[in-house]
């Protein structure tokens, strides 16, 4: 069955950079940029925006899983904020209509020394790096999802472990 890898998990964290490794180490794999399916200026979660990335997300999953050369599609995403209501509506509208896949979910966490030494790697700004630390480095803590500690991991790495944990 076709395997949705979601990887989730606060901003800065590496989920972009490991869905890009795990990508170059899976074959039939697709990678789903969720900050290009609102790429928007100026973006805000309006209706219509919600509207558009909802369908947008929901397009891509679907196209991909309905394609014969794909079996694996990772999606970097972090489901904070307005986000989680939006991951739900596209799940659930793709198995309402009858899309068959299995959603493979796993949650990095780093130390918040190590988060905030990427979010500046990154070139994010002080305020954009507290603001994310305040409202989404302790979001993941009670998620019920296998977790990875990314704190000392290459992304390459915890793209292994993903692999490994599909498997196991």
């Amino acid at each position: 069955m076709k395997k949705l890898i979601g990887i989730f998990g606060p901003n800065g964290v590496g989920k972009s950079t490991t869905a890009k490794a795990f990508m170059q180490q899976n074959t039939k794999c697709a990678y789903v940029d969720a900050d290009w399916c609102r790429a928007i200026n100026p973006f805000a979660f309006t209706p219509f925006t919600k509207k558009a990335v909802t369908e947008n997300i929901y397009c891509m999953f679907k196209n991909y899983l309905l394609c014969e050369d794909i079996d694996k599609i990772v999606f970097p995403y972090g489901l904070h904020g307005e986000r989680k209501e939006i991951w739900d509506t596209v799940i659930l509208q793709l198995k309402e209509d009858g899309i068959a896949f299995e959603i493979f979910p796993v949650v990095l966490k780093c130390s918040m020394q190590e988060n905030r030494r990427r979010c500046e790697q990154d070139g994010r700004d002080a305020q954009r790096i507290e603001r994310g630390i305040k409202n989404t480095f302790h979001f993941y803590d009670d998620f019920q999802y296998p977790v990875i500690i990314t704190t000392q991991l290459s992304p390459e790495e915890v793209a292994e472990q993903i692999a490994e944990m599909m498997c196991g």
